[in-house]
Parts: structure tokens; C-alpha cells; sequence
């Protein structure tokens, strides 16, 4: 005999929409309803899915990580992932967080599209929370996720959150310092024309990256250069081209992500020139090796802290954290960091 949710509506003698809300928790269901429901459900030994375990009393063992992106940002992970590669390595670090804890992984990359995915997974119970990363400030479907679910853990999208809802957590990056030092640095070797390829204006890194980079350049009288990269390879590269066309002074770069730095990179060799300082922001592994500075965020902490807030029930859990960075100038350093671990 076939058994279903089907079977087990005609044995308990309620319609199969009550057997679903049951399985999944609705609260809308009568306390002796539910009661024959999840008999007929252990009699029969029906396992529904993934929300056997929730009628059994144990939360799911699933992280979900929802990373924003179009379809675009999809294609480039599918072709070699290098112009991914932050996030990549981000999932690197969260995967081996989840499986320290003895989670599982669940990764997707989201829109404002597909969000009914996100809905989905959390209204069924098929994870125990979600990390999210990459999200635009104020964008309506995210907002709507955290007005509604929990737990979750934002990372780089408020600086000062006012949702006081419990089991919402922000983890930020000390974008705004790390831009700083790092215009500063370029300042200490001398330079007084720096350009900044700026990031997504939309999101909080974007912002506050521009913020360092404008605090140490007015600081020291220096006068500002910005482009808006929006965090685009080919945006950058179209930058570069342009400000080497017109035949723009400059004799320093900032880029707000090494994705940007590398462009950068390639079109002042491509033209033969030497001896500009560029700093990116990410310390992706092909930086350094590269001969490019970058500023590293502590990515390890990042995952670990991510994780922790949502599988970690006794742990003292602060509504807005914030992980270092940290200037990497050369391999020793770069070594140091113990990024390669």
C-alpha cells in the first residue's frame, strides 16, 4: 500500500490541506485535529519529507546561504567563478563552519524573482535559518523575508538596523576603516591623484568603502577622483580605457573589490604602464600573487559568527557585530593572515 498524505487525510478524516498544515506546524489547526492527524501519521509511519523531523520534535540540519545576484552573476559561476570568487570563497568558509556543527549547506543565488524559494524553505521548515549576503538596502522582498521569518543573519546590508525582531542578526565588515587605511597607504607612498572605482552604490560596502576612501583623501587635502564601478568587471574596464583615453593624471587606485583592480591591472599593462599602486578590497587569492595590494576582511570570523547566531542556542548573541580588516601589502602579510588556511 502507497501511503501519502492522501491516505493519511482519508484515515484521520480531515481534507489533505489539514494534513499539510499539520506537517508543517500551522497554528490554525485544532489541538485534537492535529492530535489524529500525527496518529495516523505515526500508525502508518509516513515520512513526509523533510518535516518528519519537525513533527518529531528536531529542527532542520540545513543552513540555508542566499547569495544576490542575476542571471548574469549566475552564468559567471557556471563559466569559471573567478569574477565570483568573494562569494565563493565565502561558501568555502560557511560550508566548513556548517559541517563543524554537523549541518548541512543549502546555497542559492536569488533575485528579486525568486524569492518565493526563500519563502518556501522557510515556511516548510526545510532550514533552520538563513545567512544573507549581497542584498541591496531597502530592496522590498528582502525586507518582506525579514519581516516574516526568523532566525536569519544579514551580512553587509545595515549599518544601524532598527528591527528590534528577535533572531534577526547584521554582520558588517569594517568597510569604512579598511577603505581608509588603504587610501591612506597610497597617500604614505606619495600620491596625491588617486582614483577610486567605486562599488555598488545600493549596497552598504559600496557606500562605506567610498566613505573611507573620501575621509582620508579630504583629511589630507587631497582631492577626490570617483567612478562608479558598481562592482563590474566591465564597468571598470570601460572606466580605465576612458580615463586612459582622455589622458586623466593619476597616480594611484583604489578599487572597491579586487575584481575591479585586476581590470585595472591589465589595462595599464596593456599600455605599458608601470609603477601605480593599486589596492583592491576582498584579498581574493589571485591578489597578492598578482602584485596587487587588497584590503582582507576577516572572512573566517565572518562565516564562523554567521553560523554560530543560527545553529548555537546557548551562545550570547549581539544584534550587530562587526568583523576587522586589514591592510595586505605583499605575500608575508598576505601569509600571515592565514588566508590560505
Amino acid at each position: 500500500m502507497k501511503i501519502n498524505s492522501t491516505k493519511v487525510a482519508q484515515l484521520a478524516g480531515v481534507s489533505r490541506s489539514t494534513v499539510s498544515r499539520v506537517i508543517n506546524n500551522y497554528s490554525n489547526v485544532p489541538p485534537e485535529t492535529k492530535e489524529k492527524v500525527l496518529r495516523v501519521i505515526e500508525e502508518l509511519g509516513y515520512i513526509p519529507n523533510s518535516s518528519a523531523q519537525v513533527l518529531a520534535g528536531k529542527k532542520s540540519r540545513t543552513i540555508g546561504l542566499f547569495i544576490y545576484g542575476d542571471n548574469n552573476d549566475k552564468n559567471k559561476i557556471l563559466d569559471n567563478g573567478l569574477s565570483f570568487g568573494y562569494y565563493l570563497d565565502f561558501i568555502n568558509r560557511v560550508l566548513k563552519e556548517a559541517l563543524k556543527n554537523d549541518y548541512q549547506l543549502l546555497v542559492d543565488v536569488v533575485n528579486d524573482n525568486d524569492f518565493s524559494k526563500v519563502v518556501s524553505l522557510y515556511s516548510n521548515r526545510d532550514i533552520v535559518g538563513g545567512i544573507f549576503i549581497g542584498f541591496k538596502e531597502k530592496e522590498k522582498n528582502i525586507v518582506k523575508i525579514i519581516e516574516k521569518f526568523s532566525p536569519m543573519v544579514l551580512i553587509d546590508y545595515l549599518l544601524n538596523p532598527k528591527c528590534e525582531k528577535e533572531g534577526i542578526y547584521y554582520i558588517n565588515t569594517q568597510d569604512f576603516q579598511g577603505a581608509k587605511e588603504a587610501t591612506e597607504h597610497l597617500i604614505n607612498l606619495g600620491r596625491k591623484k588617486i582614483l577610486h572605482i567605486a562599488g555598488d552604490k545600493e549596497k552598504l560596502s559600496g557606500k562605506e568603502r567610498e566613505k573611507g576612501y573620501l575621509n582620508a583623501v579630504n583629511s589630507l587635502g587631497v582631492a577626490p577622483m570617483i567612478y562608479n564601478g558598481d562592482y563590474s568587471d566591465e564597468k571598470a574596464k570601460q572606466i580605465i580605457n576612458e580615463i586612459l583615453q582622455k589622458n586623466v593624471e593619476f597616480d594611484g587606485v583604489f578599487c572597491a573589490n579586487d575584481n575591479m583592480s585586476y581590470c585595472v591591472n591589465n589595462a595599464l599593462k596593456e599600455k605599458g604602464i608601470e609603477n601605480i599602486p593599486i589596492v583592491g578590497f576582498d584579498n581574493l587569492r589571485n591578489t597578492i600573487p598578482l602584485g596587487l595590494m587588497s584590503v582582507s576582511p576577516d572572512i573566517n570570523t565572518l562565516a564562523k559568527k554567521a553560523v554560530e547566531l543560527l545553529v548555537c542556542d546557548n551562545l550570547e548573541k549581539e544584534k550587530v557585530s562587526f568583523v576587522k580588516t586589514t591592510l595586505i601589502k605583499g605575500l608575508d602579510e598576505y601569509i600571515k593572515e592565514s588566508y590560505l588556511d
